[in-house]
């Protein structure tokens, strides 16, 4: 079996991950209609909201680590004759040199700053590109004990996915859960229907409802929101998302 990274593979990347989710792009044109259309997108992957927002009249930075991830949201961003400006760079050490209006990390990408220093890093970097006026928004999910506690020899099912050039593909993933960390670390296993198979590692940060209220507020933000889905309605104990608007303190 092979090991694969997932973020140097865009295409497949695209795959698994289609377009925005239900109500998702709607979400941030609503932020932006309320703060300003200067919008930075940290994460921003093969350009999966990023360049949906800019096609909706928005101006876009999108900022990610992979250049493969990067070479392709700047393929979709031409095919769809919208201008994007793309950087690669580390979300948690990056200078811009201007400030948003809005600035997002998108559906549990936070979940790759492992440490608190590294989340506090990432938080300065983006206070330091916040407009005065400017919002940022969180979306990462609720933790799910049921998840976490899993048999982590088993294998859960993902999806299937069709493949144009390999056939149906299979997504499964096991995963092996850090309490005194905080850090899941899942495998997802990848079958072809060729019989090809591949797995890629990833490790996912898990923010607690109240511990991540406490890093923002703690790190010199004011929380202005809180929902547990893109319609906006309110978090609660039973909300599989946390969506967090916030401004600097």
């Amino acid at each position: 079996m092979s090991a694969i990274d997932l973020y140097a593979a865009a295409d497949l990347y695209d795959r698994v991950h289609l377009g925005p989710w239900k109500g998702e792009l709607e979400f941030y044109q609503r932020q932006a209609a309320r703060c300003g259309p200067r919008v930075l997108e940290l994460a921003c992957g093969t350009g999966r909201l990023t360049v949906p927002l800019a096609a909706g009249g928005l101006t876009l930075t999108g900022l990610d680590l992979s250049a493969a991830m990067l070479a392709r949201a700047q393929s979709k961003a031409a095919a769809a004759g919208v201008l994007v400006r793309f950087v690669q760079a580390d979300m948690r050490a990056f200078d811009l040199g201007e400030t948003f209006d809005l600035v997002f990390v998108p559906v549990n990408s936070l979940c790759h700053l492992l440490t608190r220093p590294d989340l506090e890093a990432f938080l300065r970097c983006v206070r330091a590109h916040l407009a005065p006026a400017g919002r940022f928004v969180i979306d990462v999910f609720n933790p799910s004990l049921t998840i976490l506690s899993r048999d982590p020899s088993r294998w859960y099912t993902i999806g299937e996915y069709p493949d144009d050039q390999d056939g149906h593909l299979r997504l499964t993933e096991q995963n092996r859960y850090d309490a005194a960390a905080q850090v899941n670390h899942i495998v997802w296993r990848f079958d072809w229907e060729d019989g090809g198979r591949a797995q890629h590692r990833l490790t996912m940060r898990q923010f607690f409802p109240q511990e991540l209220d406490a890093l923002l507020i703690y790190n010199g933000f004011a929380i202005e929101a809180k929902y547990g889905q893109y319609g906006e309605k309110e978090f609660h104990a039973e909300s599989r998302q946390q969506l967090v608007v916030a401004r600097a303190a």
